[in-house]
């Protein structure tokens, strides 16, 4: 078995990439699937407080999630699936919209969910007592549904100078001192924790397109969502080598990490 290889964050990923992939030409492409959206299907709250209590049971760092891996075995079969989905049904969409949809149209679509998204972004502020940073979020959010048309162009942002912030319940938990729990992957919406599952339940609560009582529209603006958010993880595809399973866990719990203290956790593979 080859030494485990150890990186630290996108750049440190990209050189070892570059230099290690000739000696996996014969590893078949697999499908990127990191913090894919999919389609944001509403989570029972009653599921939600299972997860949550289970989270509590079982808080570990976002390292410690790394070595701890109590559900390889699901997560694989689930992640063979979600890999098989996607080549089937996901990436085919993305690919025909990333490359017939004029490049204003998706700028456009992609103003519009994240202008949405402010709603959600702007209740988690509030959720950490973040009120400065709330009262910009929301106030982003006013500016670009008024003058930005419903969403469709950042004025906020280089008018006002109110950014994209990003913002979740699982990062939510992280400041309240929750651990992330085992690593999961779950059906269609892909990588995730103990911690994240449960954050993401709760997001739906906070996001205006759940609460619309239009199934037909509610669908086509998930869908849409859906295949925006893919599209912009099309030029990942060729980069996945190696245990494909163990490289999108590494590269999302990183992620994470970095989202949450501002700093990657040193990740290694038994199999890269």
């Amino acid at each position: 078995m080859e030494e485990p290889v150890t990186f630290k964050g996108p750049a440190d990923l990209e050189e070892k990439i570059m230099t290690t992939k000739h000696r996996h030409a014969a590893t078949p492409r697999f499908q990127a699937l990191l913090e894919l959206s999919s389609q944001r299907l509403s989570q029972p709250l009653d599921m939600a407080m299972a997860i949550f209590l289970f989270l509590l049971l079982t808080c570990s760092s976002a390292y410690a999630a790394t070595e701890y891996d109590p559900f390889e075995k699901v997560n694989r079969v689930t992640f063979g699936f979600n890999v098989a989905l996607d080549h089937a049904v996901l990436k085919p969409l993305a690919s025909g919209y990333d490359n017939f949809t004029p490049k204003v149209a998706k700028t456009g679509v992609r103003n519009f969910f994240n202008n949405l998204d402010d709603v959600r972004v702007g209740v988690n502020d509030l959720l950490q007592l973040k009120f400065t940073q709330a009262a910009k979020d929301f106030g982003r959010f006013a500016v670009n549904s008024t003058v930005g048309v419903a969403g469709l162009f950042d004025v906020a942002g280089p008018a006002f100078n109110l950014h994209k912030n990003r913002q979740d319940f699982g990062k939510t938990l992280a400041h309240w001192g929750v651990g992330s729990g085992p690593y999961l992957v779950l059906p269609i919406i892909g990588p995730s924790t103990a911690r994240d599952a449960l954050g993401f339940s709760v997001d739906t609560v906070a996001d205006p397109i759940e609460s619309i009582d239009h199934v037909s529209s509610r669908n086509s603006l998930l869908a849409t969502k859906s295949t925006d958010r893919r599209a912009d993880y099309l030029s990942f595809d060729d980069l996945i080598i190696g245990d494909a399973y163990l490289f999108v866990k590494g590269i999302y719990l990183q992620s994470r990490e970095y989202a949450i203290n501002g700093s990657y956790a040193e990740i290694a593979f038994d199999d890269f």
